[in-house]
This record gives structure tokens, C-alpha cells and sequence, in this order.
């Protein structure tokens, strides 16, 4: 690596030096010097060089003899996100077309569902980004945030080989001035060029505050700011630090990551002539400068993050009292504050008191009638010399009478204080309920460390507060104590203590502002209520909580609930998250036990309402029960089995891999799958297959099918054609249940449904681990899914004991498996329930026939509706061996119920459902075969068939059954084939009813289909 410095006073003077090293023709270097690292001078000003340089180059008219670039890629990454939002940018620059755009946006979406950190996003595989710049030469300028060299080839731009290609790239920029970063350089085995500057004439303090001021002006001017910034105020701020560091960083505490910005507005850096936007400034500036480190923190030695070169010139150390004109810190280790100190200091804006001793009921800056910022740290009572002394009186009047004695008018300095920091500092008075009353302008309060502090006393008060911290306290309050502080930004409610009352902590549910939440570990809290907080984003939520029990995040827009830093044994035992629409992803404690995980566990992200919504209004009204007979409805049905327990309802299944961690919890429980359209009943248009016409179905009058089967319905409405309810839906445990429902809406399709990356037709997709702890499973009313997919893993809806399919109109097969796929699925499934689905052909993959395992459970199989069907289940010998009750109705297309395997029909063999007690086939037409030519039914009670005129067959019976009842139409009877008395197949053997009948013949060309 080649290392050289320039002399340079000015930042065009540093341009011009580079623009020549840009413009060398590396291809007929014997060194490959394509990538060139600019570190300006001491880390300063590198920023607005690079800045500089891609201005002068951007008019290619213009440009210098060997500049003669065809693309120049500018990537300011100087606040640093990401690999992959550095990969964006590039995008951007080059202009790519919105679908590469497109696909950043889908794997950031992804990855927000996998709760993966921002910064741990890499790049993606764009190939559109080496197209755009192949064969041409180009430049990439880059501004680097991270602490990492960046290897360009990795994003799709080739420097090695002979391209004359170059790329100019800096650490330095938003004043980071760290110079540890060039010993990282020095080590690159991709950067060949290393460029510093230094002064060449100008005097020193005056280069130094000329770069100050250009390095200022590359912040101020961010797009994503507040508005245009004046560089000169960005500059004053950065002095205005740099300052403070130097001349009190071994004596003061300065607290930057809390309050830098309260420096800039209360100190008059910032001039407040609209508070709130001085604030706004304040707080980007704060966030855009990399003075601080991650953490908003400087070092405790600044010679370490900031240069010796710096720091000396902007003035000298002065230890203990420090003070200008506005601005004071006193540290008296062992001194005493008299009560004259503060006479002439009027203008004083800011001042810091740490372990002072003074008179509480007469402080010395009551005479501070401009005070806007105030911190108390560690201070001590004169009267009492004690900062430990427990000045918590429990007695209010005792509290009031002592207050009366101090006239109240002499503290006005408190009608303009912004900022109150109290730390330590045991004095009641100043958190009464008369001194809070004149805290009118207070926009920000810290108290840390207080002793039985009464916190009902926020009631009401403050109504102008922004940010509120209460941390390592001993408090108590009662409810609604934020319930006026309809502006509050920021709470911060960490370590605390909760010494009695109110045991909930809640804030105002018409606070429109609160975007962050902290809460780091308390002791006595039972409930944490933030619903409602329409603008709540961030929740950092960690530690240990002795005694909580509830987390009400209902109606927020957090999108990661992130659990990982709580103490596994102190999670909440309900977690309440109704209204959470934006809800991508749940982050739980490593290794976390059954008993450790939430019993109660409430998820809603349909909707942004907090209220609880039911799955009736998720369905628009009407219950999801096709047929409303029996006790209750489905619907009813479903509430009462999941009252409590696990309740998701979302509309993205990529959100259940948050499941996962806690799965151990969900393999003892009853997890029940739900899938259905957000308003596909209840007088809702409900369209099916290309050539069906929309029908109005009014609610709760007839269900949808109703309507296409009207003129074929000679015998009363679609209830009375079922024999049989619906069994209940099974449950391993009441105590613990969990009901998982995605509900689509219209024109959603497959796009919200599931991992799989590309797919050509709608299936529903599942995440595996929800499949193989799946229970129950009921589709219904979905206007988009062709298929469920079956894994060939025989774990996935193995233990499945009840599924209903219905009013799905383009589903074609309701389970599908991959080609040559032999499965073991279904192995406890008890019911199965398919209604009016008009588009089904087969309700099992055509090709592959069930194993003697598959289905073996099953008892009770239904089917109405379903024009289409040709079959239902393909089966070996062994299978279905447990079916008891056997149900279809108007299934015009069906042929055959259980098809033979090739094998099995060519042998002719006796197909013995040895538990099979109930029949109803009901309008039929062309239904040739149960199941194969010879069926044995030893069990067989009850047969009932209407409209079945090709059927010639029933099933035998067991030589000492009791004879059969059955009721068809006489002239089917009479054309029934039997094998015979000895083969248990005669009439004899039945007991046949024939009601009074009409033959109507079936117009089923255009009913049907």
C-alpha cells in the first residue's frame, strides 16, 4: 500500500489532489492502485472532500483529461444501517429498474418476520448491478459508516484484473474522527492507496474551524432532516461539545447520550425561537453526528475517540466549578454552596449541581429567572447533611403544612425550566404537587434513585412533557398517572421498585406522540398497559420482573416485540397484542422452558384497532358455519373451547415462525389452524370459477351454496339434508388451547400466505413446525387457495384429529403432494368435513393411493356440494378401517368414493370397513361404486339413499348383524345386484322403507357446472 500526504489548506485544494490520482491510468501501472482511502486531516473535513469530488465531476463537459468516467456511483453511508441498505443505495444510483427495488423490499420484509436486526442485513443477489456497469468505466465515492472495510467486488463492481475503474472511500465523515480507523486501513489488502492531508500555510485554529464548518455543513444538509439545517448552528453545536469535553471531561459528567440536545436548546446553541422545531434540530443533529459513539456515549477518555489535534484546540481544562455566561457545573466534593452564588448569574440557562450541599427550603438559584435546565445529582440537604435521609412522609397534610411554610412565589424559576434531572438527591419538595404546578414549560424529567416517592403527584400535571425517565426508584402511585400526558414522546421505567398502590403501569390511550418505551427490570409491577399508544414503535423490554403478569401492547405499531433480554422466568404470563398491525415478529429468551412461556398469548394483526375483535366481526357478521343445525354454531363452538389459551389471528403466516422458540409449550396443548376470508359471508359477493356469476347472499338466511343448487332442492333447505352434525372439534387439554386463524382479504392470494419464494398457483402454506403441532384444521370461505400442500414428512398433520374444508371455490385438490411422494400423514384424523366446493376434483392427490396408515383413524367423512368431485380417497385394502359414518350430498361429477389401486381391482378383491355404521348418499347421478365391485360393512346400521341411479351395489353384512335400515326409492331397490344369501349380500338380509317420491329428472348440464 502506498501512503502519501498532501498539503492542502482548503478543501479544493485536497480535490484537486485527488482528482489527479483519479485520473492515473492504472492499466499501465505495474501496481494496481485502483482503490484510493482519503482520510482528510486527522479524520476531519475527509467527508466534504469526497463531497467536493463528485460535485466537480458531475458535468462530464467539464471534466479534467483521464476523469472521463461513463458512471459515477455516490454512496453516503456515513450513518451507517446496513450491508444490504449500502446495496440499496447503489440501486438507487444506478437507477435499476422498480423491481430490483421490489426485491430489496421483499427480503426486508422477510427478515422482519425472522427478526433479524437491521445491522445484520447483508446484501442480496442482484445481478442487475454488474449488468449496469459492465464493459464501462466507472467510479464509486463512497462514505463509510461502518467499523468494516467494504470489499465493492461484493456488490457487483469488479476493480481487480486490468478495468481502469477506480473507487475513492473514506471512514471519516459526520465528525467520527476516530483514529483507530486508519490503522484498519493500513492492514486492507483492498485499499492500494492511502491519502491523508495536512496544513500547508493556514494557521491551525483557523483550519481547524474552517473544516469544523464544512464537515458541519455535509450533516445539516441530510435529505431525512428536519428541513434545511444552517450549517453555521451545526458547527456551533459540534464546538459546543468539543468544548465541554475538553475543559471538563475528568469532572463532569455530561450524560451525552441523554442530553445532548437539552445542552443545544437550553444553552441558546440552538435558538428557541419555535421550540419545538428547535427540539426536532437538536434531536437529528444528536443522532447524525458520530462524535458519539453506538450508544450515544463519548469516551470516558475523548483522546481515545477524538485526536489530541482536536480536542486542544478548542480550549483548555478547567477542573470544578465551570461557568460561562449561561452555562455551569459544579462539583464541591465536600464544600458547601453559599446562597449568594448565584446572585448575578440571571442569564444562567444551564446548571449542574453534583454533590453540593444546600439549603432545600431556600436554594441558591431560585434567583435564576432564565434557569431552562437543571440537574441535581447526588446533593444533600444543609439541614440534615444526609442525601439518604427517607423524607417520604405519608402523612399529606403534614406534607402540605411544611410547603406552606416556604413561599412558593419565590420559586418562579421553575415556570421556565425545560429540564429537570434529578439524581440521587432525596428532596420531596421539588416533586410536590405546589412545585410541579408551576412546571408548566417542563418538556423533560429524569429522577433516579428516589426513595418512596409518591408519583401520583404527575397526575394532571406536566401536560407539556415529552420525555419522562423514572429509573432505580422506590415509588408508588396510584392508576391513570399518565393519563394527560397526551404529548409524551419517550418513557423510560427501568429498575424500579413498586413499594405499593397501583401495581399497573399504563399510559394515556389518547396519546398520539409515544413512539419509545423502555423498561428495564421492576419489582412490584403486575401489569404494563400501553394500549392504545397508536404511535408506540420501539419497546426495549428486558431484565427481570419479579411480579409482572400482564403486557398490553394492543392497538401499537411495534413491529418486533423483542423478549430475547428477559429473564425467562419472569415473562409475563399473558401478552396481549390485539390491533397490531404491524406485528412482524416476537423475540423470546434462549432456551426457554414449557412452564416458562406466556399461558395466555393474544395476537390480532388484522386490524389497528386495540378493542378486542371476535373472529364473527373478522368474518364480516355472519358465523363461518355453513350449516347452522345442531347445538350453537361452529363459531360459538370455536369461542367457548379457545376461551383463554393461545388466540393468533393475523394474516401473514410468516409471522407463526415466532412460535418456534416456545413450541414446547404448543406440543402439549390443542392447536387448532383457521383460514378464511375477512368478508366473504354475511351479504358479502362471493365469486367462483370464471364462468360462476356473483351471487348476493343475504346473512344469515341460507348459506352460499344455496342459491346455485335452488332448483335441484325438492326436499327442503340445506340443513335438512344432513343427517349428521359436525363433530365437535377435538381437544387434547381445555387447559391449554390455541386457535391459529389467517384471515385473507380480497385480491391477497398466496402473497401473504407463507415462505415458499415463488409460487405459480395459490396454495396454502404453512410453516412446517405449525403443521406437525396442529390438531384441527378449517378452511373456509377463501376465494384464492388451489391446494394444501403436504410435505413428505410424515410428522406434518400427524396428529390432526379434525378438518373441514369449505366454500373455497377454486380449490382443485385439497391435498397435494409431491410427485412419487409415499406419506404417512393424517394418522389420527377422526372428521373430515368438505362443503361447497365447487371447483374440487379430488380431495387426495389422484396419484398417490393412502398407505394402511393414512386416514386409518378416520370415523366420520362428509361431503356436500362439491359438483365437481370425482373421487374421494384412493386406498389400499387395509385403509379407512375405522370410518363409522359415511355422508355425501349433491356431488353431480362423483364416480367412484374410494377408488381401488390397479392391484386390488384386477384381484377382485373384498373391501372391509370392518366399523362403518352409517350411510347417506344423497343426489348422486353418476356414482357407479362405494368402493370397488365388493364391499363387507359387518357393523352396517343405517343406509340412506336418495338420487343415486347408477349405484347397483351395497355393502355385505356380518352374518349375525342385525338386518340394516334402509331408505331409498323403491325402483332403485328393485335394481339393486346381490351376490347371494351365503355371501351375506340379499335382500333378505335389509330392512328396506320407501317414502313417497317424485323422479325428477336432474338438469344438471347447466346447474352443476
Amino acid at each position: 500500500m502506498r501512503t502519501e500526504v498532501i498539503k492542502a489548506d482548503t478543501i479544493d485544494a485536497a480535490v484537486d489532489r485527488i482528482l489527479n490520482e483519479l485520473a492515473t491510468d492504472t492499466r499501465r501501472s505495474g501496481n494496481r492502485e485502483n482503490v484510493i482511502y482519503f482520510d482528510g486531516w486527522d479524520g476531519l473535513g475527509a467527508s466534504a472532500v469526497l463531497q467536493a469530488v463528485a460535485k466537480r465531476l458531475a458535468e462530464p463537459l467539464t471534466r479534467p483529461a483521464g476523469l472521463e468516467f461513463e458512471k459515477i456511483i455516490h454512496i453516503d453511508c456515513s450513518k451507517w444501517q446496513s450491508r444490504r441498505a449500502m446495496q440499496r443505495e447503489i440501486a438507487v444510483q444506478l437507477k435499476l429498474p422498480n423491481r430490483v427495488m421490489q426485491m430489496f423490499d421483499k427480503q426486508d420484509e422477510d427478515d422482519d418476520f425472522s427478526g433479524l436486526d437491521q445491522g445484520s442485513r447483508g446484501e442480496i443477489e442482484v445481478g442487475e448491478i454488474y449488468e449496469s456497469i459492465q464493459n464501462q468505466r466507472f467510479l464509486v465515492i463512497l462514505h463509510n459508516g461502518s467499523n468494516e472495510e467494504i470489499d465493492i467486488f461484493n456488490f457487483g463492481f469488479p476493480l481487480n484484473g486490468y478495468a481502469n475503474s477506480k473507487m475513492l472511500w473514506t471512514f471519516q465523515g459526520r465528525f467520527r474522527l476516530d483514529p483507530k480507523m486508519i490503522d484498519k486501513v493500513k492492514k486492507s489488502r483492498t485499499t492500494h492507496v492511502l491519502i491523508s492531508a495536512s496544513r500547508d500555510e493556514r494557521d491551525l485554529q483557523e483550519l481547524w474551524s474552517y473544516l469544523v464548518r464544512h464537515e458541519a455543513a455535509q450533516v445539516s444538509c441530510n435529505k431525512h432532516g428536519p428541513g434545511m439545517i444552517d450549517p453555521s448552528v451545526a458547527a456551533e453545536c459540534v464546538l459546543y461539545m468539543l468544548k465541554q469535553c475538553s475543559i471538563g471531561s475528568h469532572t463532569v459528567d455530561y450524560d451525552w447520550a441523554i442530553h445532548t440536545s437539552n445542552y443545544w436548546v437550553c444553552d441558546g446553541i440552538i435558538t428557541p425561537t419555535d421550540i419545538d422545531k428547535a427540539w426536532q434540530v437538536g434531536d437529528f443533529l444528536q443522532h447524525g453526528l458520530q462524535l458519539l459513539d453506538i450508544n450515544n456515549q463519548l469516551s470516558s477518555d475523548e483522546s481515545i475517540i477524538m485526536p489530541s489535534f482536536h480536542l486542544s484546540r478548542s480550549t483548555e481544562r478547567i477542573p470544578y466549578w465551570i461557568s460561562t455566561t449561561t452555562c455551569g457545573f459544579m462539583l464541591s466534593p465536600s464544600g458547601v454552596i453559599p446562597d449568594y452564588m448565584f446572585q448575578y448569574s440571571h442569564r444562567l440557562g444551564v446548571l449542574k449541581l453534583s454533590r453540593c450541599t444546600f439549603s432545600f427550603s431556600s436554594p441558591p438559584f431560585l434567583c435564576c429567572h432564565s434557569l431552562r435546565f437543571l440537574w441535581l445529582d447526588h446533593c444533600e440537604d444543609l439541614q440534615t447533611g444526609s442525601s439518604t435521609t427517607d423524607h417520604h412522609q405519608p402523612d399529606a397534610k403534614k406534607e402540605e403544612k411544611e410547603l406552606d411554610n416556604s413561599d412558593m412565589t419565590s420559586w418562579k424559576c421553575f415556570q421556565s425550566l425545560w429540564v429537570l434531572d434529578l439524581r440521587y438527591t432525596d428532596w420531596d419538595q421539588i416533586l410536590s404537587a405546589q412545585v410541579m404546578d408551576l412546571m408548566t414549560q417542563v418538556r423533560e424529567l429524569n429522577v433516579m434513585g428516589a426513595k418512596n416517592w409518591d408519583m401520583s403527584n404527575l397526575r394532571g400535571r406536566l401536560q407539556n412533557i415529552r420525555k419522562l425517565r423514572v429509573t432505580e426508584s422506590t415509588c408508588c402511585f396510584d392508576n391513570n398517572v399518565f393519563s394527560e400526558m397526551d404529548g409524551l414522546e419517550l418513557l423510560d421505567f427501568s429498575g424500579n421498585t413498586i413499594s405499593q398502590g397501583m401495581t399497573s403501569l399504563s399510559a394515556a390511550a389518547s396519546n398520539t406522540s409515544l413512539e419509545t418505551v423502555i423498561i428495564d427490570g421492576c419489582d412490584g409491577l403486575k401489569v404494563i398497559s400501553l394500549r392504545g399508544c397508536k404511535e408506540l414503535r420501539n419497546l426495549f423490554f428486558k431484565g427481570l420482573f419479579r411480579s409482572l403478569e400482564e403486557l398490553d401492547l394492543s392497538g401499537t405499531k411495534v413491529k418486533t416485540l423483542n423478549l430475547g433480554e428477559v429473564r425467562a422466568n419472569s415473562l409475563p404470563k399473558r401478552i396481549i397484542l390485539l390491533g397490531c398491525q404491524k406485528l412482524h415478529a416476537i423475540l423470546w429468551p434462549q432456551n426457554i422452558d414449557t412452564e416458562e412461556a406466556p399461558h395466555v398469548l393474544c395476537i390480532e394483526t388484522t386490524s389497528t384497532s386495540a378493542s378486542v375483535v371476535t373472529p364473527t366481526e373478522l368474518t364480516g357478521g355472519e358465523t363461518p358455519h355453513a350449516h347452522p343445525h345442531g347445538e350453537g354454531s361452529l363459531q360459538q363452538q370455536k369461542e367457548e373451547k379457545f376461551k383463554g389459551g393461545w388466540q393468533i389471528t393475523l394474516t401473514d403466516t410468516r409471522l407463526l415462525r415466532s412460535i418456534s422458540p416456545v413450541h414446547s409449550y404448543l406440543s402439549t396443548a390443542s392447536v387448532h389452524l383457521d383460514i378464511s376470508s375477512a368478508a366473504a359471508v354475511g351479504g358479502s359477493n362471493i365469486q367462483g370459477t370464471s364462468n360462476d356469476k356473483l351471487v348476493q347472499v343475504p346473512p344469515h338466511t341460507s348459506t352460499i351454496m344455496d342459491s346455485k343448487y335452488r332448483d335441484v332442492l325438492k326436499h327442503g333447505s340445506v340443513p335438512a339434508m344432513m343427517m349428521w352434525d359436525c363433530p365437535e372439534i377435538f381437544l387434547w387439554s381445555a387447559e391449554r388451547t390455541c386457535i391459529i386463524k389467517v384471515v385473507l382479504h380480497l385480491g391477497q392470494g398466496n402473497k401473504l400466505l407463507g415462505d415458499a419464494p415463488t409460487a405459480i398457483t395459490n396454495a396454502l402454506l404453512w410453516p412446517d413446525l405449525t403443521c406437525v403441532l396442529a390438531t384441527s384444521l378449517h378452511v373456509y370461505n377463501n376465494s384464492s387457495i388451489t391446494s394444501i400442500p403436504v410435505a413428505p414428512n410424515r410428522l406434518q398433520w400427524h396428529i390432526e384429529r379434525w378438518c373441514r374444508v369449505e366454500r373455497c371455490p377454486k380449490l382443485h385438490t385439497i391435498f397435494t403432494l409431491p410427485q412419487g411422494s409415499s406419506v404417512d400423514n393424517f394418522y389420527f384424523l377422526e372428521t373430515f368435513w368438505a362443503s361447497q366446493l365447487l371447483t374440487t376434483c379430488y380431495i387426495w392427490d389422484r396419484t398417490i393411493f393412502l398407505t394402511s396408515h393414512t386416514f386409518s383413524n378416520l370415523k366420520f367423512l362428509h361431503l356436500d356440494y362439491c359438483p365437481r368431485l370425482l373421487h374421494v380417497l384412493p386406498i389400499h385394502a387395509s385403509s379407512l378401517s375405522g370410518l363409522k359414518t359415511l355422508e355425501i350430498v349433491y356431488c353431480g361429477d362423483l364416480r367412484e368414493v374410494f377408488p381401488l389401486s390397479p392391484e386390488l381391482q384386477d384381484q377382485d378383491t373384498i373391501i372391509e370397513f370392518s366399523k362403518l355404521r352409517r350411510i347417506h348418499l344423497h343426489e348422486l347421478p353418476t356414482l357407479q361404486r362405494i368402493c370397488g365391485r365388493r364391499m363387507y360393512a359387518p357393523k352396517l346400521e343405517i343406509i340412506k339413499i336418495r338420487g343415486c341411479w347408477s349405484l347397483r351395489r351395497l355393502p355385505a353384512i356380518g352374518h349375525d348383524t342385525k338386518p340394516p335400515k334402509v331408505d331409498c326409492e323403491k325402483e332403485w331397490w328393485d335394481n339393486l345386484e346381490w351376490d347371494g344369501v351365503e355371501k351375506y349380500h340379499h335382500p333378505s338380509l335389509y330392512e328396506p322403507s320407501h317414502s313417497k317420491y317424485y323422479k325428477a329428472k336432474l338438469p344438471r348440464g347447466s346447474l352443476l357446472r
